[in-house]
């Protein structure tokens, strides 16, 4: 008896894991058609909410809907990513002047970030960002959902019947 309950609670663990990891999927496949992307964090600048390897669903937006409080995510110079908090925004010839602040930094960004189109992030979970990583590698989506497949099949095939549920059938024929 013991042994089945173990088993049950593996199968209810190995279903609960593999919707996650194709919800994970899901929307990293869905979100580009949708106007949006998943961003994983690098450095631990938005701890304690969002840690390193952080997953963000960000939706493009114009950087005139930015607002003090919003998190967003901009292009510095060298064209990488900063994901940080809206301290204030001001009109800036034709964009907008905004001033970032990572949650974790004790003080603003050093200088204001100049953009015309902003990542607005619509929310995240502090972990999954390997798996985003890895969904996008060649050849990963096919890999990952074999896998979740499997671990839904394996969830959900058939058990043999205990010896009491077999006895308690042939008794009654």
């Amino acid at each position: 008896m013991r042994w089945h309950r173990l088993a049950r609670r593996a199968r209810t663990g190995a279903v609960t894991a593999a919707a996650l990891i194709g919800l994970v999927v899901l929307l990293a496949a869905l979100a580009p058609f949708l106007g949006m992307r998943l961003v994983r964090l690098e450095t631990g600048s938005m701890s304690p909410g969002f840690p390193t390897g952080s997953v963000l669903l960000v939706r493009d937006a114009d950087a005139s809907e930015a607002v003090a409080g919003d998190i967003v995510t901009v292009r510095r110079a060298d064209g990488a990513s900063v994901t940080h908090r809206v301290v204030s925004t001001s009109a800036a010839g034709d964009g907008v002047s905004l001033t970032l602040k990572g949650d974790a930094n004790d003080q603003v960004d050093p200088k204001p970030y100049l953009a015309n189109r902003v990542g607005i992030v619509l929310g995240g979970i502090p972990w999954g960002g390997d798996l985003v990583v890895l969904a996008r590698s060649e050849g990963a989506i096919p890999l990952l959902a074999g896998f979740v497949s499997l671990l839904v099949l394996w969830a959900w095939w058939p058990q043999g019947r205990n010896p009491a549920h077999a006895r308690r059938r042939t008794e009654v024929a």
